[in-house]
Parts: structure tokens; sequence; C-alpha cells
């Protein structure tokens, strides 16, 4: 792993985690677009059922047999998308941003704001994962990689999707070496 640690394990068992403005923002942004995604699904699970994306993040339970696999999503695809969504809360608290609330910060300059610090329990560690994990999925099918990892999207927004696919997954490994000390 090169350069600075972003996660530092505390001796109380808490991490500390350190973002730039503009990183925590991108983060904000990011995360509150896959929750109000999520709420979209969960409102209507016939769209989410329809939806690519949803098929990442709620993949079939049965491969090869499409009634089962319908069944089983209609019954454990509200618990799953509500979790999702909690876990996202989770990553926006953390960041200073409670449900339903616009960050101010985001408002002013980014060069005169101090770097945001956060303090990650067990708990919200584990939300942190899975919606790193989500995001990635989300993104993952927006860029249309194919599981040999090849991206297939073509346009203006395919190479900032990209880097912001490649950046969730370095703090991803940066936060479950972390957690492996």
């Amino acid at each position: 792993m090169s350069g600075p640690q972003r996660f530092i394990p505390q001796e109380s068992g808490v991490l500390l985690g350190r973002f730039a403005p503009m990183e925590a923002d991108l983060l904000r942004l990011a995360t509150t677009q896959l929750l109000e995604m999520l709420d979209s699904g969960a409102a209507d699970l016939g769209v989410a059922a329809s939806d690519g994306v949803f098929g990442r993040l709620l993949p079939a339970a049965y491969r090869d047999d499409d009634e089962a696999a319908a069944e089983f999503r209609r019954f454990t695809a509200p618990g799953l998308l509500e979790r999702k969504a909690q876990n996202a809360q989770i990553v926006l608290g953390s960041l200073g941003v409670g449900a339903g609330e616009t960050d101010a910060a985001t408002q002013t300059d980014s060069a005169d704001r101090q770097p945001v610090t956060i303090i990650l329990d067990e708990g919200a560690v584990q939300a942190w994962l899975r919606s790193l994990t989500d995001l990635r999925l989300t993104l993952a099918d927006r860029l249309q990689i194919s599981p040999d990892g090849i991206v297939h999207l073509e346009g203006a927004d395919t190479p900032f999707l990209r880097e912001l696919y490649e950046w969730l997954g370095m703090l991803q490994e940066d936060l479950v070496y972390a957690i492996d000390v």
C-alpha cells in the first residue's frame, strides 16, 4: 500500500479517517445518489427488478429458475434495500450529513476548508465497507464493466466514472487494511 494511511486504528478500537474536502464532497454526493436510487427501488420493486443495477445489488438467488428467483427477491429485496439504505445513511452521518440535510460546506470554496476527519466504530466500518461495495457495483453497471473487467461504456463521462470506481476501490482496500492490523 503506497501513500499515507487514510484510516488509522486507534487504541480505543475505532478508526480515524481523514479526507480532503473535495474527497468528502464526492463521497457525500455519490452516497446521496446511491441512497436516492435505493429509496426509488424500495418504493417500486417492479422497477428495481427491471433495472440492471439492482441485478448487481440484489443478484438472483436461483440462476437457473427465474420463477424461484423472482419469488425469493420478492421476499428479500425490501429488507436488503432497507439495510443498504441504512448503511448509506451511516456513511453520510459519519461525513457530517444527516438524513434530509444538504451540506452547506459544499457551497464554499474547498481551498478554504479543512480536511474532514471521521471516527468509525466497528459498526460504522462495516456500513462503510458495504456502501463502498454498493457504490462500486452501481458504477460497474453504469460503466458496463463485464465480468472480465473490461469497461464497455464509451462517452464523455467514462474517464471520470472509471476514476471514481477505482478510487472507491482504493478506499475500500485502505479500510480493509486498517481493520486487518
